[in-house]
Formats: C-alpha cells, structure tokens, sequence
C-alpha cells in the first residue's frame, strides 16, 4: 500500500515507516511542502528498479552496437527517451 506523509512526521515515525515496510511492503512517498520529494519502498522494489534501468540501458548499448552508433551518440538518445518518458503524465 502507498502511504503520504509529510517529511516531519516521516522524522517523527521513521521507525515504524520502516517496520511497515519491512512487514506489510508498504510505499512511502515523503512530503515536503507538500510536495513529492523522497520515498521509503522495500529494497526488493528498489533492487528491481536499479535492473529496469540496467537492462534498458545494456539494450541501448546492444543496439547501438548493432547500427555503428558511436557510445557517447547512444547514451545522448538514450538520455533523452529517459527524459521523455520522465516529462509524460503518467510516470507523475
């Protein structure tokens, strides 16, 4: 389950934020001014996560090889759908 809470109370609680995502894999979206700026998520979610993006970059590579596309070139393009996606609505 994902939860909000404000960066004070998240200080205040952090014990049991952490104990909720340890036994129930609860979410943590940490709030600062009312705004989005951290979370507290499972390591496993973190863990997969970090490959997602290890894999969506070793494809990029792969496909650069394949076309001759020198590697600063395909990190550029890479850089750039990663930032495209990151600007779409529905990754907010």
């Amino acid at each position: 389950m994902e939860k909000t809470v404000s960066a004070f109370e998240a200080r205040r609680q952090f014990g049991k934020i952490i104990q909720d995502v340890l036994t129930n894999h609860d979410c943590y979206v940490v709030e600062r001014h009312g705004q989005p700026v951290a979370a507290v998520v499972p390591i496993e979610l973190l863990n997969q996560w970090k490959r997602g993006r290890q894999a969506f970059f070793d494809h990029w590579k792969s496909v650069a090889e394949m076309i001759n596309l020198p590697a600063e070139e395909a990190e550029r393009v890479a850089l750039e759908a990663t930032e495209e996606v990151r600007r779409s609505p529905a990754v907010r």
